[in-house]
């Protein structure tokens, strides 16, 4: 009886595990079904067209209001980017926004953001914490339970500072955080702040790389940001402004493409691809950290892997024209290293959501369609995945909204629809030793 009690205490532990996921296999180009409704506020519809069906629920609805001359608007509210997660670590919360904190299983809001912590960040070790980076130089710690905001840090002597510009993130153990700062001669400094000390750490000056360009948009600068170890920082140089033939010198410094410095004094390693395009900083199933990233130069249909140590790079999925010339790509899934998410954007280009595995596998997971007409900008899908990478969060207007003002718009998530079995194909994965407490992954 003791042995069989053991057999269903792991048979359970491992459905828990292995159910969360949909089978992995070559990608399919599987065009988005047309018969499939939007569902309702808090409804659910099933995509049946991929090889395991996902159950798609709707968590944001039309939100209206009235302007300062008293006319009625409408606003549709949803999350903000693949880059940014939606959900705290644990997943019991889900932030829409810097606006509001939803239940993260009935998505029914539980507490109202202030804009005081605009732009909002969850933090990667306690689920009970939000970060926040202002554009004047404070560092702000929101607690969700008490709703408590404290600035417990201020950087000075910027015109405008921020994480990214929008797309950076601290590493998964909220250690290290790089902000780029504006100074009033167009310099541009990349700023390594210590979260849990609160004291800079290192500073390296980009004369001229602000430029004239406006608050959060540097001429020379994409995107800047600390890698998920904490190792590295990454500097994506904007491939309009920047190029090998046509460089930015700092100091008899040639600067383009993507970069990699080390975190404690910015002292720069390498340079991993020449030409930068969307990507997230995330792990390879050898625990190698890369840049996940769209095909750069090279033409469409690629997704590329490259070692931030500069020793390799790699195709790990070759899609050619689902990927197209439009999508993202999410490696916010710290708790499921191995994986990015990938967005197909168009409709026209099969319109779909799948986990890629980074190895030279080509294996992917199908987390079904996102049924966006995608006639805007607001209305690409920009799927991001969830800490432990079972859920994905994506916009869409389900078809039924042209490019008005404003976008028509709703956040949905995703996950398998059918978690009662085992699959069979997964388990070889594990062993199962005569105590269930010995389990081992392979």
């Amino acid at each position: 009886m003791k042995s069989l009690l053991s057999f269903f205490f792991v048979s359970s532990l491992l459905s828990s595990v292995w159910a969360q996921f949909p089978n992995g296999m070559p990608y399919q180009s599987i065009p988005t079904p047309s018969n499939v409704a939007l569902p309702s506020y808090l409804g659910n519809v099933i995509d049946h067209s991929v090889p395991q069906p996902i159950d798609i629920k709707r968590i944001t609805d039309a939100y209206p209001y009235t302007d300062n001359n008293g006319d009625p608007q409408v606003w549709y509210p949803t999350h903000e980017y693949p880059k940014i997660q939606v959900w705290n670590v644990d997943q019991t919360l889900f932030k829409l926004l810097t606006w509001s904190i939803l239940d993260g299983t009935t998505y029914q809001e539980v507490q109202s953001l202030s804009g005081d912590i605009y732009p909002s960040y969850w933090s990667n070790v306690d689920p009970d914490l939000i970060w926040s980076f202002q554009e004047n130089g404070d560092i702000k710690k929101y607690t969700v339970s008490t709703n408590i905001t404290q600035t417990v840090a201020s950087l000075s002597g910027y015109e405008y500072v921020q994480m990214g510009p929008g797309e950076g993130n601290f590493d998964k153990n909220d250690h290290y955080v790089a902000l780029v700062g504006k100074k009033t001669n167009g310099d541009l400094d990349v700023i390594v702040y210590d979260l849990q000390t609160l004291q800079t750490v290192t500073v390296r000056t980009f004369p001229g790389a602000w430029g004239s360009g406006g608050l959060g948009f540097p001429d020379l600068v994409d995107w800047v940001s600390v890698s998920q170890s904490g190792n590295y920082v990454v500097i994506m140089w904007n491939h309009n402004t920047t190029s090998d033939s046509n460089p930015y010198i700092e100091n008899g410094n040639s600067h383009y493409g993507v970069e990699v410095y080390n975190t404690v004094d910015m002292q720069f390693q390498n340079r991993i691809i020449k030409y930068g395009n969307h990507g997230d900083l995330g792990y390879a199933t050898d625990g190698s950290e890369v840049l996940v990233q769209f095909y750069g130069m090279y033409g469409g249909g690629t997704l590329y892997m490259h070692k931030l140590d500069g020793t390799e790079s790699n195709i790990v999925l070759s899609t050619n024209p689902d990927f197209g010339v439009a999508g993202h790509v999410s490696c916010r899934n710290i708790n499921r290293p191995g994986w990015a998410y990938i967005t197909h954007s168009m409709p026209a280009q099969s319109g779909q959501m799948v986990a890629v595995k980074l190895d030279n596998s080509g294996e992917v997971e199908h987390f079904g369609h996102h049924f966006s007409s995608a006639t805007s900008y607001n209305q690409a899908a920009m799927a991001v995945a969830s800490p432990n990478g079972d859920l994905i969060c994506f916009k869409s207007d389900f078809g039924t909204g042209p490019n008005t003002t404003p976008s028509v718009s709703y956040s949905f998530v995703g996950k398998l629809a059918n978690t009662s079995s085992i699959q069979s194909n997964q388990t070889s994965e594990f062993h199962i030793y005569p105590n269930p407490a010995m389990i081992l992954l392979e």
